[in-house]
């Protein structure tokens, strides 16, 4: 579930969907570390099914479970799952694991060609029990038979358990990302824009083709960045139901669009920035602090006044001391790992 906002690139992974951890499986949540599975609780007698849509309540409980556990709160809600799940194939792509007749862990993969994007969930009382295990090496046995050469897992930096569990997979840290959150409290500056550029409303029919070329432009040169067809990213931007035009920003420079923002509202807690990015021609000018201060006022003017975003706190470009001068902190963390697959281990 990670949104990653880069600074010539700015958010664009969904952080808080990109993968969210793993937690427990044959290491012991308790003192002692690395255990076999518990045999009180052998992981048979858990069952991994594909989900349905009537399992979002269950899965929701599970994650807020797992995460107020670690962080002492969460806003996450059903209606962030559902928004999460509208671009899976369930039967396909997304796990349960059912202990008799309640679910106390979760896991999808995404496609992404060659490389396939992994997360898992469970809940705290089931820790120790196998179940992480379960969810992470049935999640792997699918990308191998479906042709994944790579697959990537995230896992929440304060989840040491997770991260054992995972390197004791094989699989390798390889990128560290953080949620970054604001809480406005009172009504932003109004941003300042360079000469030569200036902002219009987001209209669909005018704007959606070129606007997402101009995304995806943007983000070509992103770590690990997958480019989407418009078909895709209009269904899961266009067509969700938190789509909400009024929250986009179209900057343009004559006829070109120069940068924009993807936001939406009432997500993950308040106001989310799924993207924010300045094609190349107009970066280092100033445009993705402006992109975020408009995005602020945006908000506000909804009456949104935590807003948050992820972002690769790894990059070279600059993007979370951006954030961090607007005033945005830190509340989440994850590490993502990596394993190589098949023929390419």
């Amino acid at each position: 579930m990670i949104n990653v906002v880069e600074p010539g690139a700015y958010a664009e992974l969904d952080w808080r969907v990109l993968g969210t951890t793993i937690q427990a499986g044959s290491i012991d949540a308790r003192p002692g570390g690395i255990s076999p599975v518990s045999r009180a609780c052998p992981v048979s007698s858990f069952r991994l099914d594909p989900a349905v849509a009537a399992d979002a309540a269950a899965v929701t409980e599970v994650v807020v479970a797992l995460e107020s556990s670690l962080y002492g709160q969460t806003a996450f809600s059903q209606a962030d799952l559902e928004d999460e799940w509208s671009d899976l194939d369930l039967e396909q792509n997304a796990r349960v694991v059912r202990d008799g007749d309640r679910i106390v862990g979760s896991g999808a993969v995404r496609e992404r060609g060659e490389l396939w994007r992994a997360e898992g969930y469970v809940h705290p009382d089931a820790l120790g029990r196998g179940i992480g295990k379960l969810i992470a090496t049935g999640l792997e046995g699918d990308a191998v038979h479906r042709g994944a050469r790579r697959i990537q897992n995230s896992v929440f930096e304060a989840d040491s358990v997770a991260r054992r569990l995972l390197e004791s997979l094989g699989y390798d840290a390889v990128r560290l990302f953080r949620e970054l959150r604001i809480e406005l409290e009172a009504p932003p500056p109004a941003p300042e824009w360079p000469d030569g550029l200036r902002v219009v409303p987001f209209e669909p029919e005018r704007d959606a083709l070129e606007f997402h070329a101009a995304h995806q432009e943007a983000f070509a040169d992103h770590w690990e960045y997958t480019p989407r067809d418009f078909g895709s990213w209009s269904k899961g931007h266009l067509g969700s139901e938190r789509f909400d035009p009024t929250l986009w920003c179209v900057v343009r420079a004559g006829d070109e669009i120069a940068a924009g923002t993807i936001c939406t509202g009432d997500t993950y807690g308040g106001g989310w920035v799924h993207a924010l990015f300045t094609r190349r021609p107009w970066r280092k000018q100033g445009v993705g602090a402006a992109l975020l201060g408009d995005s602020f006022g945006r908000f506000w003017e909804r009456g949104e006044h935590s807003v948050g975003l992820g972002v690769d706190a790894a990059s070279d470009t600059g993007a979370f001391r951006l954030y961090e001068r607007a005033g945005m902190a830190p509340v989440l963390g994850w590490v993502m790992y990596e394993k190589q697959l098949g023929d390419a281990a």
